[in-house]
């Protein structure tokens, strides 16, 4: 069906399907651009002596085998992922205990099905288990490939060369080589899974039928699409908050596993994120104060959409009236705390404008003496400006050295606000603008009535010298 469309004075004839086909593909753009991620996927294949052991559907080697060369038929078909296969336990006899035994059978590619295959038919279980060591040799078979990278262990037994796996798979997956592996253990005795467990996700069979629905089981997590949105909602729960950091965390293991930062696409909507649907997440938002969002499932093959309300305005930090170019006034910083809470939120520079979430907080700016501002608030999309008298400076010359302090006059009592530095010849401060008092003694001096009490003044941006 054809319908005419004008635009600025043209018109056209226009397929009116062709056009409901080119809007969805718009919209679907974020989706579509996920479905191009590739996903790695390695299996980490035990061929030692115990394989040959008999089990119910046949050896465990041929368990293993059959069902690792049907779901490579499955995983051949799939777009944009890659397989390998690295072996051990099958290159030296049992009696030679060797630790090395391990080598990468098939790399990682596309394209390969035929030769795992040929390849499984040639493997003769003889050796002994190099479980860690086969484990830290798949660093090298990865290659560092920008990629979902997948390790699928299969094995019945602990590793032969007293080793601890749990701390290798760890450094794997502190340094972004994989995701969390897969272990499916062949009748592994309990002592092995329970010290197992903190590899990854672990599964435990018992027969042929169980083996091969756990190994179906971890590919399809494997390779599955799955994309999440985070909504960073405003006051009027609508999702306009973006430009900060986000990260997730595996929340089995605590480490994090996406780090980004948030951003919208070209329609002015929050960016589809590529993320494993194999984890449940904690999630981090790293907002003034932080936002923490716990125990994230994720749908599988379906796009998750994660609303979070996150309100944010602007504190503007600046100092009122004349601003010396001394260093000491660089050195003023603005604490930012919750109402009645001693915790230090942020750090804010002097003449600076940054992000909050809305609310009400605390300022301490470390002026001398110190600068209290209660109930600021930050509202949405608003900017609140707090302005402090810009300090004078002091300049204290010394023609000796001295003990001594300056003070203020609160509520009828004596407040010490700074000790002068002894040895130093001269000392420059930035004072608020108020009344001071100086009390100091000569160092070399014998009695206590040397001491000098002096009172002077400081005016905002203006400067005074004191000789001493």
């Amino acid at each position: 069906m054809k319908k005419k469309l004008e635009v600025g004075g043209w018109q056209f004839a226009v397929n009116t399907r062709v056009l409901l086909c080119i809007c969805i593909a718009y919209c679907l753009l974020p989706i579509a651009s996920f479905s191009q991620e590739r996903t790695r996927i390695l299996f980490l294949l035990d061929a030692s002596l115990s394989m040959k052991n008999e089990w119910k559907g046949g050896s465990k080697w041929d368990v293993a085998r059959t069902a690792l060369a049907d779901i490579a038929d499955s995983i051949s078909q799939v777009p944009n992922c890659e397989m390998g296969m690295r072996v051990f336990g099958h290159l030296y006899p049992e009696p030679d205990k060797n630790c090395h035994d391990s080598r990468l059978e098939i790399r990682i590619d596309t394209g390969n099905v035929k030769a795992i295959k040929r390849k499984l038919d040639e493997i003769r279980p003889k050796g002994i288990t190099p479980l860690v060591y086969s484990i830290e040799k798949t660093v090298g078979d990865f290659g560092g490939v920008p990629a979902k990278n997948i390790l699928i262990v299969i094995t019945d037994g602990e590793d032969a060369c007293d080793r601890d796996p749990c701390s290798v798979s760890l450094m794997l997956q502190k340094n972004n080589i994989i995701l969390r592996p897969f272990i499916i253990g062949m009748a592994l005795q309990a002592k092995n899974f329970e010290e197992m467990q903190c590899m990854g996700k672990l599964y435990n069979t018992n027969t042929a039928e169980e083996f091969s629905e756990a190994l179906k089981n971890v590919v399809n997590q494997s390779i599955a699409k799955t994309s999440l949105q985070v909504n960073l909602n405003d006051i009027n729960g609508k999702p306009t908050e973006s430009n900060v950091n986000i990260t997730f965390y595996d929340l089995e293991s605590r480490l994090p596993k996406y780090n980004l930062y948030h951003s919208m696409n070209h329609r002015g909507f929050p960016d589809t994120l590529i993320v494993s649907p194999m984890f449940d997440y904690k999630l981090q938002i790293h907002t003034i104060p932080p936002i923490t969002v716990d125990s994230i499932h994720l749908k599988k093959n379906f796009h998750n959409i994660i609303n979070v309300k996150a309100p944010q305005g602007y504190l503007n930090f600046t100092l009122q009236g004349t601003i010396s170019k001394s260093a000491a006034i660089e050195r003023i910083k603005c604490l930012v705390h919750k109402p009645n809470e001693i915790a230090t939120l942020n750090v804010q520079e002097m003449n600076t404008k940054e992000k909050y979430i809305c609310g009400a907080y605390d300022l301490e700016v470390l002026t001398l003496p110190r600068t209290f501002v209660k109930g600021v608030r930050i509202d949405q999309s608003k900017t609140t400006d707090v302005q402090i008298p810009s300090p004078g400076i002091l300049t204290m010359n010394k023609t000796f050295e001295a003990y001594g302090g300056i003070f203020i006059v609160e509520k009828g009592g004596m407040k010490k606000i700074y000790e002068l530095r002894l040895k130093d010849k001269q000392e420059t401060i930035a004072l608020q603008p108020g009344k001071y008092r100086i009390v100091y003694r000569s160092k070399s001096a014998r009695t206590i009535h040397t001491t000098v009490d002096k009172e002077f003044e400081i005016t905002s941006g203006g400067s005074l010298s004191l000789k001493l």
